[in-house]
């Protein structure tokens, strides 16, 4: 069967090992996927990218066979990095879709078992001089070695600059050529250790940008490094005192330093998000009929409807329903809000919280990727992974910059050389445009900014789906908000019973809950919730009969009816509720032996940040306006408790995307805040979608991005973070711009030595690094 298998596999075409006896095994056994089901396929109305447009007519039979492969990638630089590895890995037989992600050090494909294996996707990566780790692997021996790499060639490259000042001397007193033997030979030992072992990774990375044609930063800086380098060891050769270590150790070095202080911004800008990431548990109590006080077992085991324990100091593995216990539950991860909610038996709780007080037995239900920080995760990985129509314009630059660049070095070289300053001259300026002219500054203007701008909304309890919300912020001129659920708190709750004459309250609420015994609206199970909350037993009502918009029955020999102004007829001849009118309750009517016995009137509370919120839109010149399916009256109420002017009710779905393409196509670009459920056509509509945080549905695809917590004036904090966000992207482009524009002409006109370059290139690059780190900086 091995030999068969392995015949198979030799071959060109892998269908003969499917039909092995080893790979149906395989199948029955669950090693390799049945097919459809694969959790790594791609949606079936995905663009098709240039990878699968390629290899989708010779793997269109084996979709179902492939396989996913995700891991951490160190010792990426800059965008181009990430390009080249994807570039390079599509053409390895077998890999499907690679896409790596520069922003997280991430690496995503799909790939064919029997044509490749994971060992060989990383071992292509490693040969072009990055590292894969697996997700659970820390950075932290990475950036060890990235320190001691750095110090060493920095103490190697120190001595190499002082023999250099004394070799130096030569310009100015005669030396003896013994003397320049004992002081040129050591520099030249010095120097070869950073340029070979600090400069090994840039060296490794710039020669597999050239075998795939894809030049990168470390093209320039190999190049440059290594031009010096040689011109120095032919002119020791020659015994001339011309020499350029200390260009080409301290070219290396300087690159070292700067590549690790952003790393370390980076690490910074992205830490909340880290801590986010780590909200996911490896390990819960899990309750089953052998162990009754729970075992810990890994995580992947929990099911849908299984039993847990969680205890002070856990974090929260899967969405449930308190089943017992109670307690305090810490949720400022998922909504920013650090005062811990109480929990107690029926509440639900989210996954990714921490409990603060108290144990808790929960059931489950969902899991993984379907519980809330499982979908929280996957919408800012997917925010992450986006990239604007700017971002991409510059990414494509990168690719021609490293080129343009090589061509103006060696035009600029020839140039002088024509000119008749002597080769060495010329070459020494070459070396300096390619070295000032190093794109790292715009290779990170955007990924550092977007880290950033991601890390701080989460950090507020804003998720954000889609990075483009961000730009599109700015260009929001309307504000329209739903109204239950985000002006209000969402919970209809019974306000007060109006009883007349014989009836008292008491007696009102028994019928009316007598009444409503079978219905599960919501109305009728908040009446049986405030009679349970004051003890009061319903009525015995018989030949109850449901209606669209109400309920009968028979009590004491008499009919009862209780619904809507229509369905109770005797509410009409009355005057006694005219001083309920214009308060934003919603009102139900109840009557009994032919007349209106009781008034209950329902309300949701305003939300305490809701006028304050619209106060402030409308004082930054914003149109604010309120939509919702209630009724009219109560619609146009709560505006005016909110201060909002334009309000507008009985609007179903389609009407509030209706409304907002009104706006649309009055010339404005609205902002749609609702709840994500009944407004999901409206926020599909609106030029900037946010969804308020409502339990299942917040992982839905129509909103550019969730307030976890459900405060109005999160939008407010969102509009300030956006300003931030895109001020300081343009701020990095300006500098990266101005830096190119102003220094490579200045290269090219021989003023500035190699030194002084890379000195530029490193505060080009600390600038845009130091400029970012002031969106994340945290106010004490």
């Amino acid at each position: 069967m091995l030999t068969e298998a392995r015949d198979a596999s030799d071959g060109a075409d892998p269908i003969p090992f499917q039909e092995t006896e080893l790979f149906k095994e395989c199948r029955r056994m669950g090693i390799i996927p049945q097919a459809g089901d694969d959790p790594t396929a791609a949606p079936a109305n995905a663009p098709e990218t240039a990878d699968t447009a390629s290899k989708g007519s010779e793997l269109s039979e084996d979709a179902a066979d492939l396989l996913g492969l995700s891991f951490r990638v160190e010792g990426m630089w800059c965008p181009a990095c990430a390009w080249l590895i994807d570039e390079t890995l599509k053409k390895l037989p077998g890999v499907i879709s690679p896409a790596t992600r520069f922003s997280t050090d991430t690496f995503q494909c799909r790939y064919h078992p029997v044509r490749t294996s994971p060992d060989q996707i990383r071992r292509h990566i490693e040969k072009l001089g990055y590292r894969p780790v697996d997700d659970h692997e820390g950075g932290a021996s990475e950036h060890r070695r990235e320190i001691y790499r750095f110090a060493v060639s920095a103490v190697f490259s120190v001595n190499v600059m002082m023999l250099s000042f004394a070799l130096y001397s030569g310009f100015f007193t005669d030396l003896s050529k013994d003397a320049v033997t004992y002081l040129s030979w050591p520099v030249f030992i010095l120097a070869s250790v950073p340029f070979f072992y600090g400069g090994r990774r840039i060296h490794q990375k710039a020669w597999a940008g050239v075998r795939s044609a894809v030049f990168t930063m470390e093209s320039l800086i190999s190049i440059a490094s290594g031009s010096a380098f040689a011109y120095s060891v032919y002119n020791l050769i020659q015994g001339s005192i011309h020499l350029y270590f200390d260009t080409a150790s301290m070219l290396i070095t300087l690159t070292l330093l700067g590549k690790m202080l952003e790393r370390n911004a980076r690490n910074h800008v992205s830490r909340d998000l880290a801590n986010l990431f780590a909200l996911k548990p490896t390990k819960v109590k899990r309750i089953c009929d052998l162990y009754p006080k729970g075992r810990y077992v890994s995580v992947d085991m929990l099911q849908k409807a299984d039993m847990f324990f969680v205890e002070a100091g856990d974090i929260v593995p899967a969405d449930g329903v308190v089943v017992s216990g109670e307690g305090l539950l810490d949720e400022a991860s998922l909504t920013g809000e650090a005062a811990p909610i109480r929990k107690l038996p029926g509440h639900h709780i989210h996954s990714g919280t921490t409990v603060a007080r108290g144990v808790f037995k929960v059931k489950t239900e969902a899991v993984g990727e379907d519980s809330t920080i499982g979908r929280i995760i996957r919408i800012i990985q997917r925010s992450l992974d986006e990239k604007t129509a700017f971002e991409g314009k510059t990414d494509r630059l990168l690719f021609v910059f490293v080129p343009l660049i090589l061509g103006l070095a060696l035009s600029t070289g020839a140039f002088w050389w024509m000119r008749g300053v002597g080769f060495e001259t010329a070459m020494v300026r070459a070396i300096t445009v390619m070295v000032i002219s190093c794109p790292c500054a715009l290779g990170i203007a955007i990924p550092l900014a977007r880290v950033a701008g991601i890390s701080v909304a989460g950090r507020n309890g804003i998720l954000v789906k889609e990075f483009s919300c961000f730009e599109k912020a700015g260009g929001v001129d309307a504000v329209v908000f739903d109204k239950t659920g985000t002006l209000t708190e969402g919970r209809c709750e019974l306000r007060e019973v109006v009883s007349f004459e014989p009836f008292q309250r008491a007696d009102a609420l028994a019928l009316a809950a007598g009444l409503e015994q079978a219905s599960d609206h919501y109305l009728a199970v908040e009446i049986r919730r405030k009679c349970a909350e004051e003890r009061i037993s319903a009525a015995t009502v018989s030949a109850l009969k449901g209606h669209d918009n109400g309920v009968s029955g028979i009590w004491q020999g008499r009919r009862a009816r209780i619904g809507a102004l229509n369905f109770v007829p005797e509410a009409g001849n009355r005057d006694d509720d005219r001083r309920l009118q214009d308060d934003g309750l919603s009102r139900v009517y109840l009557a009994w032996g032919g007349r209106l016995v009781a008034v209950l009137r329902f309300g949701d509370r305003i939300r305490p940040g809701a006028k304050p919120t619209v106060l402030e839109l409308q004082r930054r010149g914003f149109r604010v306006a309120l939509i919702s399916g209630d009724e009219s009256r109560t619609a146009l109420a709560v505006g005016r408790l909110v201060g909002i002017h334009e309000s507008l009710g009985g609007m179903l779905p389609g009407d509030k995307a209706a409304f907002i393409r009104q706006l649309e196509a009055e010339g404005m670009q609205p902002a749609m805040i609702g709840d994500g459920i009944n407004d999901a056509p409206a926020l599909a509509a609106a030029y900037l979608s946010v969804a308020v945080h409502s339990g299942p549905y917040l992982g839905k695809d129509v909103a550019d991005m969730t307030l976890m917590q459900s405060d109005p004036r999160r939008i407010l904090t969102f509009f300030d973070l956006a300003v931030k966000v895109n001020r300081k992207i343009l701020q990095n482009l300006i500098c990266s711009g101005v830096y190119n524009v102003l220094s490579i002409p200045v290269a090219m006109a021989g003023i500035l030595t190699p030194l002084v370059a890379v000195t530029a290139m490193l505060l080009s690059s600390l600038t845009v690094i130091g400029n970012t780190l002031l969106l994340v900086r945290r106010r004490t």
